[in-house]
């Protein structure tokens, strides 16, 4: 699991993006940050050729009507 995001680096990247938000907005927005993080790393590793959907699909001709 990733390391969340401390106060100081999240106040950075708001004033960065220009936003100004309550401190519930904040909050939100924080806590979704983590969650974000923790995707992006589960995203990021390596799948092997079963992870990819599949392109074609086999249809019985009972399945069809």
């Amino acid at each position: 699991m990733p390391i969340p995001i401390n106060d100081g680096a999240f106040a950075y990247l708001l004033a960065r993006a220009g936003l100004t938000l309550t401190d519930a907005e904040q909050a939100e927005l924080k806590a979704a940050c983590d969650g974000i993080a923790a995707m992006a790393e589960r995203v990021r590793k390596p799948r092997g050729r079963m992870a990819e959907p599949a392109l074609t699909y086999g249809f019985a001709d009972e399945d069809l009507q």
